[in-house]
């Protein structure tokens, strides 16, 4: 039996923002730091999910050492990621003043969360508000960062070229696949017929 092959889409920015803050409003601490940081940083799930809070308190900018490629990379922290990591380290840390976990997205003992509990949490999340992307899983948060430094760019081939360094991918036709811009096209030149 042939594997079928699912394609998971990234979020308009505007629904990442609208997620982002009524997560906030809801008090879900770790989600909304989860998803900021996944759309506004652009790494793999492994990677984001091994980031530790001596990595992030008190700093502007994180170098991390990606699992997969072993290249490392820094990243600057947007004023908004600053906001959700102060907001949110508030409230995941322990009353005698220590922190949960050294993970900031930790499971209930301590230890990093796995990338199937991230996956099924977000299905759960973008269900309960009525986020709808396509085969939801931590792949939208990466692929929600390269949409928007795509279209922020003018949906550029030099936007391309910058995202096919940033996701490790050997060419920029990889990388429009990969956030999805030629199936947008296809559809859309239906529609404009």
């Amino acid at each position: 039996m042939e594997k079928r092959q699912t394609t998971t889409s990234g979020m308009e920015w505007n629904t990442f923002l609208g997620l982002s803050q009524r997560l906030k409003d809801d008090n879900l601490h770790r989600d909304y730091l989860l998803i900021t940081m996944g759309c506004y940083f652009g790494l793999r799930i492994s990677d984001l999910l091994s980031i530790k809070w001596e990595d992030i308190i008190n700093q502007t900018d994180i170098n991390i050492k990606e699992s997969k490629t072993k290249k490392s990379r820094v990243i600057t922290f947007n004023p908004k990621v600053i906001d959700a990591i102060n907001h949110s380290s508030k409230e995941l840390i322990k009353k005698d003043g220590h922190w949960n976990s050294e993970y900031v997205f930790a499971n209930q003992w301590g230890g990093q969360l796995s990338v199937s509990y991230v996956n099924k949490r977000l299905k759960v999340i973008f269900s309960k508000y009525h986020v709808r992307v396509q085969h939801p899983s931590s792949h939208t948060l990466r692929k929600t960062f390269g949409r928007r430094i795509h279209e922020m760019d003018g949906q550029s081939e030099r936007s391309l070229i910058f995202l096919a360094d940033i996701f490790g991918h050997s060419s920029t036709a990889i990388t429009r696949l990969y956030i999805g811009i030629t199936q947008e096209k296809i559809k859309n030149a239906y529609l404009n017929l």
